[in-house]
């Protein structure tokens, strides 16, 4: 049995929603066009399912292992970059003022019948 098609082509199965607790972060690795991709599969606080790039576009350390949800968002702790659930990249600098960094690529995801699915092979581009 094939994967359900979407707007885009075929959905992806990623991971069973109950496996991404709020907070959680989750390494994936599904077979793109050029190859193997590295994901991670989070949930901000308030719930909300989250794909994205594995990799920090600074310094490309791993979000599966170097990754930590703050809130509605996912902070990577090497060098405490934050991306929303948009991919926008920001740094706190110590007077809390939001620094603008880098964006990272984030995919159209959604839950259904208690699974995450990949709506698109496509990064969705930061607003």
């Amino acid at each position: 049995m094939g994967e359900p098609e979407g707007a885009a082509g075929p959905l992806r199965r990623l991971i069973a929603s109950d496996a991404v607790a709020p907070g959680q972060v989750v390494e994936v690795t599904i077979d793109g066009t050029g190859g193997e991709l590295d994901l991670v599969v989070w949930r901000t606080a308030s719930g909300a399912p989250c794909v994205m790039e594995a990799r920090c576009p600074h310094n490309w350390s791993h979000l599966g292992a170097e990754g930590a949800v703050d809130g509605e968002e996912i902070v990577c702790c090497t060098h405490y970059w934050r991306f929303d659930t948009a991919g926008v990249g920001t740094k706190l600098n110590v007077n809390g003022r939001r620094d603008p960094k880098a964006d990272i690529a984030v995919f159209a995801c959604a839950e259904i019948d208690g699974t995450i699915i990949l709506l698109s092979g496509d990064p969705a581009a930061p607003e």
